[in-house]
């Protein structure tokens, strides 16, 4: 987790709260919800592979997102959303994530 609150910080993302919502499946993939100083809610994706990341994937992330609407009663809609990445993303895949801020 201190690792997280490390790279988070290098990129000028302070958070107070952090939680971790890791669904059980086997992707490579950590969740969690986190709120900054100004009470603005984050949600933090980390994504661990070694190979490009693409619209496949990216879809798959998006499923994962209503499961957690729906368990957390959270809508993530007016949030600020956040994905690390080990690995490349294919240029289709960033555009079609956008409204994300990749690091």
């Amino acid at each position: 987790m201190n690792e997280l609150n490390d790279y988070l910080f290098e990129n000028n993302i302070i958070l107070k709260e952090i939680e971790n919502i890791t669904p059980k499946t086997r992707k490579k993939i950590e969740i969690y919800l986190g709120i900054d100083m100004k009470n603005r809610y984050y949600l933090i994706v980390k994504l661990n592979k070694k190979s490009r990341i693409f619209m496949k994937d990216a879809k798959e992330l998006l499923e994962f997102l209503v499961k957690i609407d729906k368990i957390k009663d959270i809508n993530f809609k007016y949030k600020k959303r956040v994905l690390l990445l080990s690995g490349d993303i294919c240029s289709k895949t960033k555009e079609f994530l956008k409204e994300w801020r990749i690091l």
